[in-house]
């Protein structure tokens, strides 16, 4: 746009389009500004997700336990027995879709992802499993787990929704 302005101005020889298109400059760069200084809470849980699986890559419950709601005690639990049973070695998740649910008291969020792990369960060989888990956050002074479901993914069942998030029937 601010091209089209400046092309206007070297064309007619009126400065009033180089005026514009300086204005339209530097509202695109506070634009962009104000977009790189302030996050969102959907890319704080985008950022914060990614970071709780190198956690559990790395055997770090100290983090994982920071993250968890301290009253989600089952929670906990199915965090310290993922570790140490799973054994994981690499944690990758390969889909996320975050849908924020405003409204409430606190805000919530609920993270859906297909996560792929490779470890060893029970001291068997090297395996590789893609599971599906749902993570439910609740905003306080920061993000936090509350609710956490890890079942197998159903690769086979196709998207209930279109890339626009249209609902299928």
């Amino acid at each position: 746009m601010t091209t089209l302005f400046l092309w206007l101005w070297r064309s007619s020889g009126q400065y009033q389009w180089a005026v514009i298109a300086f204005i339209m400059f530097g509202a695109g760069c506070g634009v962009v500004g104000i977009d790189w200084l302030f996050e969102t809470d959907r890319e704080k849980i985008e950022i914060l997700l990614p970071s709780l699986a190198r956690a559990v890559e790395r055997k770090d419950l100290e983090v994982l336990f920071n993250v968890i709601a301290p009253e989600m005690q089952p929670v906990r639990e199915l965090a310290e027995k993922a570790v140490h049973d799973v054994m994981p070695k690499q944690v990758l998740i390969t889909r996320l879709e975050i849908e924020m649910q405003p409204g409430h008291v606190f805000p919530m969020a609920v993270a859906n992802m297909l996560v792929r792990i490779t470890g060893r369960i029970d001291e068997s060989s090297l395996e590789t499993v893609i599971v599906s888990v749902v993570v439910t956050l609740q905003k306080r002074d920061r993000w936090l787990v509350t609710e956490c479901l890890v079942e197998p993914a159903d690769l086979m069942n196709k998207r209930k929704t279109t890339r626009a998030g249209q609902v299928k029937r």
